[in-house]
């Protein structure tokens, strides 16, 4: 067995997450008109793009062939606003299971500040028509949804990713809005910013699908409080994903960090944190 060491390479800390990328994805990506009031669940300054019908965004796939871990399973449910001239996703929480899981959440939350938790289990399931996705932690079905794939919920659906199912490729400009912070003395959160981060998306394979979904509510992980009224597009696709850029739009004065961790904890973290009895036997 080889050996490696605590004191590496140059070249090893040189190539830390350099041309970072999620190749060979395959799964569900949907969009649905939500309830107005997750307004709430948006921490200041971000604002839904559309506060009368607004919109949240669910994928759950299989990364076969991420740049920096093995392959794993991930999920995320997050809502569309913007801040300014800028649009984006505001991802609530992302889950992620398999054997890269570990490397894909530490990289994504200590390099980009995403939600990432791990989680017992993702399927990602295709056979024919029939598709069936959902995502599980501690013991609770957060979401699961089903596909028939071949008609959109709606015959008067079109979406741009239909573009590739011409042949050619066809990449998608987007980005999603961050949170990151450090944590300071007396393990007070400080330095707290909002930012850009952009990122294309390249879909190979795009099929037109109609989504049922259900969700389960759960104390550490409030998926359920996203209630998906109205499915606007869903498809089973085929794509990579890689990060362009990560540029900070935004910094807290100090007076609002305690008051903003708020809308980010139960996207990064358990409640058990933050309570004396916390145990669970199996």
């Amino acid at each position: 067995m080889k050996n490696g060491s605590f004191f590496v390479d140059a070249q090893v800390s040189a190539s830390f997450m350099k041309d970072a990328a999620m190749n060979a994805q395959e799964g569900i990506a949907l969009v649905g008109i939500t309830d107005s009031s997750v307004a709430r669940l948006l921490p200041p300054p971000l604002t839904l793009t559309d506060p009368q019908a607004p919109l949240c965004y669910v994928y759950i796939v299989n990364i076969k062939e991420p740049t920096f871990a093995p392959w794993y399973m991930e999920g995320g449910i997050g809502l569309i606003a913007r801040y300014g001239d800028i649009s984006g996703v505001y991802f609530l929480n992302l889950q992620l299971s398999g054997p890269g899981a570990l490397m894909g959440a530490f990289s994504g939350r200590e390099t980009s500040g995403l939600p990432k938790k791990l989680c017992e289990r993702i399927v990602v399931d295709r056979l024919d028509d029939y598709a069936h996705c959902f995502i599980e932690r501690k013991g609770i079905r957060l979401i699961d949804v089903e596909l028939e794939v071949g008609h959109y919920n709606s015959p008067q659906t079109s979406v741009p990713q239909e573009a590739c199912m011409s042949g050619e490729r066809y990449v998608e400009s987007g980005g999603c809005f961050v949170h990151r912070y450090s944590i300071g003395t007396n393990l007070a959160f400080a330095e707290l910013a909002v930012y850009q981060y952009a990122s294309k998306t390249g879909f190979d394979h795009w099929e037109p699908a109609a989504a049922t979904i259900t969700m389960q509510p759960s104390i550490d992980d409030p998926w359920a409080e996203v209630p998906i009224n109205e499915i606007v597009s869903a498809g089973w696709m085929r794509s990579d994903n890689w990060v362009e850029s990560l540029t900070k739009i935004y910094e807290y004065p100090a007076s609002d960090i305690d008051e903003t961790m708020r809308y980010l904890f139960s996207g990064r973290w358990d409640r058990s944190v933050a309570c004396a009895e916390h145990q669970h036997f199996e």
